[in-house]
């Protein structure tokens, strides 16, 4: 089978290339044939077909002129961008896919891409990675005000200028409030996707509540390969955060959680635009037990995760579902988690970790004092942890699923 894998960037930008690249392996690893499209970008993996990607759009730029530039030349191609549908049909004719699965395309790819593989009867198969179809920045939460917003759930995409809730610019959140707008008047995604994979339950009830996707969502976790992950045998010694430092992520009820607990190191490994805020908190609420760690990779953070007590994943927003905490089940670590979104799908609450509710610091703190002061507790949760993963994470269980569906969706098209 040969299968087009079409996502905006084609390096690890975040989750949804970890998770692309990682079914890649598995799909390539089955005998099947994977093709990329893409965006150029000056950190793309290196392909075959880079000749064939989109030129590289970055919307990131700092003062306002650039913005304002930016919003001018880009506007077009990030509602219907003509170059991306050009450049996948030549793509399409010289390689005469199977099935497409596509993860983040909104923005630089656009949906104009849906156009041409329906064209050619390509089956689509999206996995969706955060919420953009019901909610123009993509999270369900205002930055402004710290909250979950549902708002735009019902199709009202207006609100983001009013709120300005995406990067807080008037400009970004016009861009992506007319983006959303005519996607939504114009169907193009419910019309055209054939498949809306879903890593969590929850997001599938958020679709189904805001009418997207009816009869077409299917559940399915994401995976991890297994054999990359030697599990922890200890304790530990440390409560571990890791993650982007930013304000949904919950990382101040985590520091209030920890001078209410003084006898616990916390380590708080990740990068953001909330680090020195966070770290001004700390030293200015004199917590000598907190951390801040910076980025860290390779085998240094890996020694992090699997000599940790537990992994906090403290969010206090929808968070889908958290590579993080498959990576601290995969080395056999539990996590102390929000009930938020899709996280209480895979923390089993007294199995393989404990949940507590979003916000509050005196339950977090509660939790916390139980991991600590019971290490048994956390050693036979992490095993646990462990067993979950093997099961329900393990790339062939995801693989058997997924091709499932591949065929499915290529047998439905046959009798069109």
């Amino acid at each position: 089978m040969k299968i087009l894998m079409i996502d905006k960037y084609h390096f690890v930008k975040g989750g949804a290339e970890r998770y692309m690249f990682e079914l890649t392996k598995i799909l390539r690893a089955n005998g099947h044939k994977v093709v990329p499209f893409a965006m150029k970008h000056p950190d793309n993996r290196e392909s075959e077909y880079s000749e064939y990607f989109t030129p590289n759009i970055e919307f990131n730029q700092k003062s306002i002129w650039d913005k304002v530039g930016t919003f001018l030349r880009a506007s077009g191609k990030m509602i219907y961008s003509f170059e991306a549908k050009r450049r996948l049909e030549s793509l399409i004719v010289k390689e005469e896919p199977d099935i497409a699965h596509l993860h983040m395309i909104e923005h630089q790819l656009s949906p104009s891409i849906l156009h041409i593989l329906k064209k050619y009867n390509i089956p689509m198969l999206q996995t969706v990675h955060q919420y953009k179809l019901v909610c123009p920045n993509y999270r369900l939460f205002n930055p402004g005000t710290g909250q979950v917003c549902e708002k735009c759930l019902h199709g009202n995409f207006w609100n983001p200028i009013r709120e300005k809730c995406h990067k807080n610019s008037l400009i970004a959140s016009a861009m992506v409030a007319l983006e959303s707008s005519l996607h939504r008047w114009l169907k193009i995604y419910v019309d055209n996707i054939d498949l809306f994979h879903v890593p969590s339950h929850f997001m599938g009830i958020k679709f189904q509540q805001a009418g997207i996707g009816e009869g077409k969502i299917r559940h399915l976790f994401y995976t991890i390969n297994m054999q990359d992950y030697k599990p922890g045998n200890t304790s530990g010694e440390y409560f571990l955060f890791l993650g982007r430092l930013s304000d949904e992520k919950g990382v101040v009820t985590l520091l209030k959680a920890a001078k209410n607990f003084p006898d616990a190191p916390f380590y708080i490994v990740g990068d953001g635009p909330q680090r020195v805020q966070l770290e001004s908190f700390a030293q200015e609420n004199l917590l000598p037990n907190v951390k801040f760690l910076g980025s860290k990779e390779g085998e240094e953070l890996e020694a992090l995760v699997r000599d940790c007590r537990a992994v906090v994943v403290p969010s206090e927003w929808y968070d889908n579902s958290p590579l993080v905490i498959y990576e601290a089940f995969a080395y056999s670590r539990p996590v102390i988690c929000a009930k938020m979104g899709g996280m209480p799908e895979l923390v089993d609450h007294e199995e393989n970790g404990l949940h507590f509710e979003a916000g509050n610091v005196e339950s977090l703190s509660t939790q916390l004092k139980r991991m600590w002061r019971e290490p048994e507790m956390a050693v036979a949760f992490g095993q646990a942890a462990r067993a979950k993963a093997e099961k329900e994470f393990d790339p062939n269980v995801h693989y058997c699923k997924i091709y499932k569906w591949y065929q499915e969706l290529m047998e439905r098209e046959r009798f069109r």
